[in-house]
């Protein structure tokens, strides 16, 4: 069992203690002043007198020393305990504690019962001014608390890049360990803190960092796995980590996994050399251990990815109940499998070869008599589709190259991340797979396998993702096949009585599809296929007069650059849906589309500022009093509901 290096999840969090700053108004220096007792005025009543007496001197002494005392006592009563700084420290009421502690400088150094300093809660929290105002007053920047944990462990917890790069500027130790062992960069790990982790990559020895291990001799790989966390396996093996490595317990990175029931990263183990069939100290591979664990989602994938490329034994076949479950994930893994994606594209240039060899055995010798203006486009809307077809299906969609290792878009983050520039860094623009920096546009495409500039969706039917660089061919081609399918089926209607004549409707049926089984096939296949086309051109129509994406519209519940939350009353918020990339119309979005080709870039602020909230009643889960949602210049492309892949077998990856 890991150990969880958390014990500083158990200090009070900010907003545990209700504290306000009025409660300490009183701690102010000038009511401190008020509270002194003129200690003149027993002289100057002595003055206006006969001399006094030594035994009168002797009282007066008296009650004087009795004064101070009280003066001293109400002082020591109105100044702040250490637990009071603490309190507003954990509610981030920093400006009362800076003022109290300009007062009472010796409260700088004061702990609280766990051994927590001032500046570890203010690493917590991410107050990156107190942070300095603490290092400035003297506080060992190293401070260790009674679980030997540091301030840069707590800002690295809560992933407080600022907090830490102040800590790092004033030389804090990456490398001390905490009661467990773990470092700095282990506790981001496990709460999967990419920034610290990068700031941390940026400020310190890459592979001194990634060796470090805790007392069980879990490196931060391990922890990674353990959690199931992808990105940061991801990230660990970018630096170098060995994904291989052996803690105290004889266990891989992969054994970790599986004791933590996280099938999602043992592909990504097993993809970087991980050895299954490894066993640990107990003698067990992490098959045994899923298998003693009771974890079958664990145990089938184990199974599938160790078996993959072998054939399956004959014997071992699936009890009867199980056949239609093991049925239904072969086609999905099917459909997966890029090689598999052939066939549809495959199965679109038979249906047109079909369709031209039946027109030109059966139809054009009478066709051009007949139906002249819809031979003539039939005959030139084929040709045409082949070559649209073609030019979507091999052309480049968009594609963002692969940035290599040492020269990516982990670098520009880390140097963001390392710059007091304090400039926003969206890690969720940062795609772990090629490495690249994604536009507000760009998708990585899991069947393309690289980034798609202006994503659109995967097209199973051409096997290839439409973008930036096809997205017009793909319209064009949607265009082309309706036209000349609707053009075949008139001509096989109108043609068709004079290639047949029979008194009956039933006859005359039985006679094309005994005399013409190929007409007959084709024309029931178009009158399929023809309206899902024309569907499909009208709904990309429409996501271009409104410029959106077919990805867009499925996932913009997901996407925060389409949401804003504005001001609708007093102290009610509200969140709006806005289309960023409208650029003030159909008509200018229209040309957006075909002809000023700058879809990615956001549309002019007179049109995005334009909120006209319209309350549809649909929740959306927001933090403001009011959890509906609008639409702005209605062009909200589902008000909030998903309605599903489109039907014609597109669909946004």
């Amino acid at each position: 069992m890991v150990a969880d290096s958390e014990d500083v999840t158990r200090a009070e969090t900010p907003g545990d203690v209700e504290v306000v700053a009025e409660d300490f108004e009183g701690f102010d220096v000038e009511d401190t002043k008020s509270a002194e007792v003129s200690r003149s005025q027993p002289v100057d009543e002595a003055k206006t007198t006969k001399l006094a007496t030594s035994d009168e001197v002797a009282e007066q002494s008296s009650q004087i020393s009795h004064q101070k005392k009280e003066v001293v006592t109400e002082e020591d009563a109105s100044a702040p305990k250490a637990s009071d700084i603490f309190m507003l420290a954990r509610q981030q009421n920093f400006t009362v504690a800076t003022k109290l502690l300009e007062n009472y400088p010796h409260l700088w150094v004061a702990t609280d019962e766990d051994g927590h300093s001032l500046l570890h809660w203010a690493s917590l929290v991410g107050s990156a001014e107190f942070v300095e105002k603490a290092l400035e007053n003297h506080l060992e920047v190293d401070t260790l608390a009674n679980n030997l944990q540091t301030p840069l462990m707590w800002a690295a917890l809560r992933g407080h890049c600022r907090a830490a790069r102040v800590l790092m500027e004033h030389k804090a130790d990456m490398q001390l360990k905490d009661s467990l062992g773990a470092t700095p960069l282990i506790i981001a790990v496990q709460h999967a803190m990419y920034q610290t982790m990068l700031l941390l990559m940026a400020r310190g020895n890459k592979a001194t960092l990634i060796a470090d291990k805790d007392k069980n001799g879990c490196s931060s790989a391990h922890w990674a796995a353990y959690k199931g966390d992808l990105t940061a396996l991801r990230f660990l093996a970018y630096f170098g980590a060995d994904l291989c490595a052996l803690d105290n317990a004889g266990m891989q990175p992969l054994h970790r996994a599986a004791f933590g029931s996280q099938s999602s990263v043992i592909e990504f183990l097993l993809e970087n050399k991980a050895d299954p069939l490894l066993r640990n100290g107990d003698g067990k591979t992490c098959l045994d251990i899923a298998e003693s664990q009771a974890d079958i989602s664990m145990v089938s994938t184990l199974k599938r990815l160790m078996n993959k490329g072998k054939s399956t034994d004959a014997n071992e076949a699936p009890a009867e109940g199980k056949q239609k479950k093991l049925l239904a994930k072969r086609i999905q893994e099917a459909m997966q499998d890029n090689r598999a994606h052939i066939v549809f594209p495959l199965f679109w240039v038979v249906c047109v070869s079909l369709s031209m060899v039946q027109y030109l055995t059966d139809l054009r010798p009478i066709a051009w008599s007949i139906a002249p203006n819809a031979s003539m486009c039939f005959e030139f809307g084929v040709p045409l589709s082949l070559l649209v077809f073609a030019i979507t299906a091999f052309g480049d969609p968009g594609k963002v190259p692969a940035r290599p290792i040492g020269n990516s878009g982990v670098e520009e983050i880390m140097r963001k991340l390392n710059s007091p520039s304090q400039e926003a860094v969206d890690m969720s623009r940062l795609c772990t797979t090629t490495w690249v920096i994604k536009g507000l546009r760009s998708k990585y495409c899991v069947q393309t396998r690289a980034v798609v500039d202006e994503f659109d969706h995967y097209c199973i039917w051409l096997n290839c993702a439409i973008g930036k660089s096809n997205h017009r061919p793909f319209i064009m081609l949607a265009v082309c096949e309706c036209f000349t399918q609707c053009c075949h089926i008139y001509l096989m209607w109108s043609l068709t009585g004079t290639l047949v004549t029979a008194q009956g409707l039933g006859s005359w049926l039985y006679g094309v599809i005994t005399g013409y089984p190929l007409l007959a096939l084709m024309f029931v296949l178009h009158c399929f296929t023809a309206p899902w086309v024309c569907m499909l051109f009208l709904h990309q129509t429409r996501l271009v007069l409104m410029n959106l994406t077919t990805n867009e519209m499925m996932n913009a519940g997901r996407y925060e650059h389409f949401w804003t939350l504005v001001e609708v009353g007093p102290n009610r918020m509200q969140r709006i849906y806005r289309n960023p990339f409208n650029k003030g119309g159909w008509l200018r979005n229209f040309l957006d589309f075909w002809w000023f080709r700058n879809r990615s870039l956001q549309g002019p602020p007179e049109v995005l500022n334009k909120v006209m909230p319209q309350n549809h009643g649909h929740s959306h889960g927001s933090n403001s009093q009011n959890h509906g949602h609008s639409c702005q210049n209605g062009d909200c492309p589902h008000h909030g509901h998903d309605h599903g892949r489109p039907s014609h077998g597109h669909g946004a990856v």
